[in-house]
């Protein structure tokens, strides 16, 4: 049954506007669809839904419910949390927390994304010791050692530096030398030094 228009609502702008839209669709919608400009109201009908397909759905969704039950009582409280704090927003909506009591499961939901972080990459011991305590307390896996020996980097002395430069300008020297070694009728097959011309 539609309710009753007010006579004021006669004063309101948009339901003259609303009026105005309607006036329209009346008189074009007819004259679009003749067109082919507009789809044509839907006539499918229901889909032929049988009872056994009814019950089979019935049965999977039970089944999958019995299943996470499992999962869930096969889970620790700290495991719950892990799993918690891992999960991304959706699969937290979704998540059983049975396996905590009222006041566990209240901290768990009052925390903040960082803390959900953190918790998420603890151990389970650290998630059992800060669902104990009722604050975070993450206790991070060690790193795995590494299997390359790590390489020592000496620093060189003033030493060092002093012969390093000298052989690299010894190393140029004897590359000019043999350049201006060469007779003067040989071509050099690879020149570094070209020699300035005289005008």
């Amino acid at each position: 049954m539609e309710k009753k228009k007010s006579s004021w609502s006669l004063l309101n702008p948009l339901e003259w506007i609303g009026g105005f839209f309607q006036l329209l669709a009346t008189v074009f919608a007819p004259l679009l669809r003749w067109f082919g400009m507009l789809n044509p109201p839907s006539t499918t009908g229901f889909e032929n839904i049988q009872k056994s397909d009814v019950e089979d759905a019935k049965q999977l969704a039970e089944e999958q419910e019995a299943a996470v039950d499992t999962l869930a009582r096969a889970m620790s409280p700290a495991e719950v949390v892990r799993a918690y704090a891992r999960a991304d927003t959706a699969g937290r909506a979704t998540m059983d927390l049975r396996a905590l009591d009222i006041d566990q499961q209240d901290w768990l939901l009052r925390l903040s994304e960082e803390d959900l972080s953190k918790l998420g990459m603890s151990t389970p011991g650290g998630c059992a010791r800060s669902l104990e305590a009722m604050e975070v307390k993450p206790a991070y896996p060690k790193a795995a050692a590494e299997t390359k020996t790590a390489e020592i980097y000496t620093i060189p002395t003033e030493g060092d530096v002093e012969e390093a430069k000298r052989q690299q300008i010894a190393a140029l020297f004897r590359q000019v030398q043999r350049e201006l070694w060469l007779a003067p009728c040989v071509p050099d097959p690879k020149p570094q030094h070209t020699p300035a011309k005289l005008h």
